[in-house]
């Protein structure tokens, strides 16, 4: 079955200056590989890493963002401060599963990020990647 976005064109382009999805409470959820990334990113190992920054969550390990009105932890005044290394959950976001069921939901979705909406097309391509890349 067709997907409702790979029937018409969507446009996303993440605007210069908005750190909305860096301060929405929530949880952003890290990987064996996104811990590694992350971890060589500021040099330091993994377990330390987990330490500093993450929770057990289950199975999971996960960066709470919201905590009692706490932004991520690695937002600074320049935006992701781990951007090269940033977890696939970031990585993929407005293209989560839950903001691709519906238009309806995309469009709401669109109400709190300004990036939707806005730039160049998105190849379908790119978001079944991103949809692939994050999953929960």
């Amino acid at each position: 079955m067709t997907e409702w976005w790979e029937k018409e064109p969507l446009r996303f382009e993440c605007q210069v200056d908005c750190v909305k999805c860096c301060v929405r409470p929530g949880i952003v959820h890290f990987d064996r590989t996104d811990i590694r990334k992350a971890a060589d990113f500021l040099n330091t190992s993994p377990a330390e890493f987990k330490k500093v920054f993450l929770k057990r969550d289950g199975n999971s390990w996960v960066l709470e963002v919201g905590e009692e009105g706490a932004p991520c932890a690695f937002l600074t005044d320049q935006g992701c401060g781990i951007h090269p290394a940033k977890p696939k959950q970031c990585e993929s976001y407005p293209f989560w599963k839950e903001n691709m069921d519906s238009k309806p939901m995309w469009r709401l979705v669109g109400g709190f990020c300004p990036g939707i909406d806005i730039g160049p097309m998105v190849p379908v391509g790119t978001i079944k990647s991103f949809l692939k890349k994050f999953t929960r």
